[in-house]
């Protein structure tokens, strides 16, 4: 397990959400200096907690439940029952252009406003906490609405 890049222990209360700024500027720093993770990291089920833009669902028990199928990782959303099907790619932020893990919605079974969301993760510990920006594909073009946290559970 690599060392959190953060000064204060995030892993605490609530998965350290508490700990993080709850506005996008300080987010997108946060964002830019966390490590580019590798698609396999992604495994089990993981809380998510939105920060900004959305309203948070973690009250409901929203998690995302990542697995293997077929040699590529593939996952849904969790809130009471599944839903918004998933699978990962590598990709390239359009914050700095460095590189990301795409949780892609582009999936059969999907609604059409489902499948045009694209998030954009990084890790800030690995296998434990990751930082992501919820994207929305509008005429062709990615829009951001948030940032949320993925704990590990």
């Amino acid at each position: 397990m690599s060392p959190c890049f953060y000064p204060t222990n995030l892993h605490a209360e609530l998965f350290g959400a508490s700990k993080f700024p709850i506005n996008n500027r300080s987010l997108t720093e946060i964002f830019r200096i966390a490590i580019v993770p590798d698609i396999s990291e992604f495994s089990g089920e993981y809380f998510v907690h939105m920060l900004t833009g959305l309203p948070n669902m973690r009250r409901f028990g929203h998690r995302k439940l990542f697995y293997v199928q077929d040699g590529k990782i593939l996952g849904h959303n969790i809130i009471n029952k599944p839903w918004g099907r998933f699978f990962l790619e590598d990709g390239v932020s359009d914050v700095d252009d460095r590189g990301v893990v795409v949780i892609n919605y582009n999936r059969e079974g999907n609604s059409f406003a489902s499948r045009r969301i694209r998030d954009h993760v990084r890790c800030i510990e690995e296998q434990v906490l990751y930082i992501g920006r919820f994207n929305y594909i509008s005429v062709s073009k990615p829009r951001f609405l948030g940032y949320f946290l993925l704990s590990r559970i």
